[in-house]
C-alpha cells in the first residue's frame, strides 16, 4: 500500500478497513479511445469529497453512481452505489454507461482500464487545502462549470483570510490532532498506536491557519505514535477527528481515555476535543467548517462541552 494510499484512508478515518486494491477480472475488448464529451449528462464519482463538489457546482443531478460512504449532501444517499474507494466495481460502472468517471490521483494506475473501454477519466488531488481548491477548479472547468467552482474558491479563500487576520502571531498553542487509534469502551484505558497529523499539508495547515502550531514537528505526514511520545510533545490542545459512523468508542469515553496522560496540559487544562462530524475526516469543500471549529477552539470560543 502506497503512503498516498494509508494518507487518504487516514484523512477518512478508515471508513473502509481497505487493505488492498482489488480489481474485477472483467473481459477485455478492443481498445476504444476515450475522448471528451462536450456534455456530461452522466457522471459516476469514485471518493465522497469529489461527490460534494459536484453537488456544490449544481450538478448533484448529473451524478448517476457513487462509491460507499458518499452520504452528503442527503440526496447522494440515494445514488447506486459502484464499490468502495480502492475497488470500485468495474461492471457496475460500464453498465451506468457513464461520460464521465471522477477519481483521485491515488487510482491514475486505472486510467488505461477506462481507456480501453471508451469511458473518459479525471484523475484529481486532494492532498493539501491548495489541492482541495485546485481540484474545485479542475472539475468545474471539465464540467462546465467554471464560474461556479470560481465563486465557491474564492469564498473558501475569503473565509480562511478571516480566520488568518484573526489569530495572533506569538503565544501559538501546541496542537494534537488524532487520526486513529486503538479503540475501547474502558474509561480507565489509555490511547495506544496513535495514528495523528503530522507534515501532512492539509490537517497541519490548519492548524497554523487557526492560530496553533502542530504539537508534531517531524517530517511524516501520518506518524503512528506511542502514548509516550505524546507526553514528549506535551500538546495543550488535544482534537480527536472520531466520526460516529466510524468509531467504536463514545466521545464522553474518548475524552476520559485522553485524560488519562495526566502529565499533558491537553488532560491538565480540560482542553480535548472530539470532533464526531463527519466533514471533519473528508478532504473535501467543508474542510472550511473544519478549520472555523479548530480556529475557535484555539481562541477559547469553542465550548468544551465533554
Amino acid at each position: 500500500m502506497t503512503l498516498k494510499t494509508q494518507k487518504y484512508i487516514f484523512l477518512f478515518i478508515a471508513l473502509a478497513a481497505i487493505l488492498a486494491v482489488f480489481i474485477f477480472s472483467l473481459p477485455r475488448t478492443n481498445p476504444v479511445p476515450a475522448s471528451h464529451k462536450e456534455t456530461l449528462d452522466r457522471i459516476v464519482s469514485l471518493a465522497p469529497n469529489i461527490t460534494e463538489i459536484l453537488f456544490e457546482l449544481g450538478i448533484g443531478d448529473k451524478i448517476v453512481g457513487v462509491s460507499e460512504f458518499c452520504n452528503y449532501p442527503p440526496e447522494a444517499q440515494k445514488i447506486p452505489r459502484v464499490g468502495a474507494l480502492l475497488n470500485p466495481n468495474y461492471e457496475a460502472i460500464i453498465a451506468l454507461r457513464p461520460d464521465l468517471v471522477i477519481l483521485l490521483d491515488e487510482m491514475s494506475a486505472d486510467k488505461p482500464r477506462f481507456d480501453s473501454i471508451g469511458i473518459d477519466t479525471l484523475f484529481i488531488q486532494h492532498d493539501t487545502i491548495a489541492e482541495i481548491l485546485d481540484s474545485i477548479l479542475l472539475i468545474g472547468n471539465r464540467t462546465k462549470r467554471t464560474k461556479q467552482a470560481e465563486k465557491i474558491v474564492s469564498d473558501l479563500k475569503s473565509r480562511i483570510r478571516n480566520i488568518q487576520t484573526s489569530v495572533p502571531d506569538s503565544n501559538r498553542p501546541r496542537v494534537l490532532i488524532s487520526l486513529g487509534r486503538n479503540y475501547s469502551q474502558d474509561p480507565s484505558a489509555r490511547p495506544q498506536n496513535i495514528s495523528i497529523a503530522g507534515n501532512d499539508g492539509f490537517y497541519s495547515s490548519m492548524i497554523e491557519y487557526a492560530g496553533g502550531k502542530n504539537a508534531y514537528q517531524g517530517k511524516i505526514p501520518f506518524p503512528v505514535v506511542s502514548w509516550e511520545s505524546i507526553i514528549s510533545m506535551n500538546p495543550q490542545i488535544i482534537i480527536d477527528i472520531a466520526p460516529v459512523e466510524t468509531k467504536p468508542t463514545d466521545a464522553d469515553v474518548s475524552v476520559q481515555q485522553w485524560k488519562n496522560f495526566t502529565q499533558v496540559e491537553a488532560a491538565k487544562n480540560d482542553r480535548i476535543y472530539v470532533f464526531t462530524e463527519d466533514y471533519t475526516a473528508i478532504p473535501g469543500p467543508r474542510f472550511i467548517l473544519t478549520l472555523e471549529k479548530i480556529a475557535r477552539i484555539i481562541n477559547h470560543d469553542e465550548p468544551n462541552d465533554n
